[in-house]
Parts: C-alpha cells; structure tokens; sequence
C-alpha cells in the first residue's frame, strides 16, 4: 500500500517537522513556509535545488538543517555558512537563532541573487552575502564559528579557512556517516576535535553527522 503523501502546506511543513523531531515556533514556521514558498517560485531550472517532492525536501533540507541545533548548546556570535548555496544550512539555522551574525558564502550568482531576495522577503537581521569563493585571505576579520554542508572534505576544507577563523574558534562539518573514514586518516597541527555527533534524522533513513572541529 502506498504511503500517504502530504500535500504542501504550512501544516504539512509542522506535521513533517514534528515527525523529525523538530517543533518551531509558530513565527519561526511562518518564515520557514514562506521561504519555501520562494524556494519553489525561484526553482524552474533546477539550480537551486534538484529535489522536488515536498516531503523530500522537509526532510533533507530542512530538517536536516535545523536538527543540528540540538546537538549545539551555543553557536557562535558570527558565523561563515561556506557554500551556502540556496541557503543551506543557513537561513534554516538562522531562522532558529536569529542572534547569529551570518554571512553567506556563495560565489554562483543565480544562488547569490536568491539569497538576496530571501534575506529581504523573510526581514532578516544580521545576515549577508559574500558573493566569492572563500580563501584563505578572503575575510579582513576572522569569525568565531564556520558551517558548511555537502562541501568538500574536511582535508581539502581547512586550509581555505586560513585567516577566516579565529584561534578558539569552531568549524562545523556537516557530513554523512563516510565521514569516519575521514577521520581516521586526518591529522592536524591547527585543529583538534571537539565534538562527533552521528545520528539518524528521526523516521527517515538518512544517516548523518555533525563533526565539530577546533582551531588551537
């Protein structure tokens, strides 16, 4: 027998949430509803996402974002999200920790202009676009924090962060269970871990970790 699909809809997008272990407040839902309205309008060639179903993209976007906060007692003040892209993990982790400063690191300008025009519709604060591939000299002040997802590996990552992140300051990778393999054959003068979080986003099969890196 077929499963039951929801149809699109702001309830839908709480009963999906809440089926992932995740319950928002109703504001923060209402922004998370209305930027996937624009996630779709914006959407016809595929560039900003190539998952369609609704359902699918609760799941692996959105709930795989926000799911995150769970395993993080304290973000950062200011935060790099490198490779953004549509807006992920991002605008999700922003619309959950609104006091985050967050600069969006996306250098295709498709996405860029995206990001732009959520940022607006949605009334966020403290929140930009850094239309460039991030180097090692990209930023003129280090942050204290920098997110990515679905990025390269951790290896070929950390020397573009170069003057991007402060002494003490937190790299967050956001990878699947592969990421073990990884682990086992990276070292590092620069960076210790701190924290491995590998988890299961609740009723899906995505296996997923958080692997929290800092800068000595």
């Amino acid at each position: 027998m077929e499963k039951h699909r929801l149809k699109p809809g702001r309830q839908s997008l709480d009963i999906l949430l809440r089926r992932h272990g995740i319950e928002l407040k109703k504001e923060t839902l209402d922004k998370l509803w209305l930027f996937h309205g624009l996630l779709r309008e914006n959407n016809n060639d595929q560039d900003l996402t190539r998952l369609n179903a609704f359902e699918t993209i609760v799941e692996r976007h959105y709930a795989d974002c926000i799911i995150i906060n769970s395993f993080v007692k304290k973000w950062p003040g200011k935060m790099l999200d490198i490779g953004s892209g549509a807006g992920f993990p991002g605008i999700p982790l922003k619309l959950v920790n609104p006091k985050i400063n967050l600069i969006l690191c996306e250098p295709r300008p498709n996405r860029v202009n995206f990001l732009r025009l959520a940022i607006e519709k949605l009334g966020l604060q403290s929140i930009s676009v850094f239309e460039h591939k991030v180097t090692s000299a990209s930023m003129s002040e280090p942050v204290e924090g920098i997110i990515c997802r679905a990025f390269g590996s951790i290896a070929e990552t950390l020397p573009r962060l170069g003057n991007c992140l402060k002494k003490g300051g937190k790299a967050y990778f956001m990878k699947g269970p592969a990421v073990k393999e990884e682990l086992c054959n990276w070292k590092s003068n620069e960076y210790k871990i701190a924290e491995t979080h590998f988890y299961t986003i609740p009723n899906s099969v995505q296996h997923r970790s958080l692997i929290v890196l800092e800068r000595i």
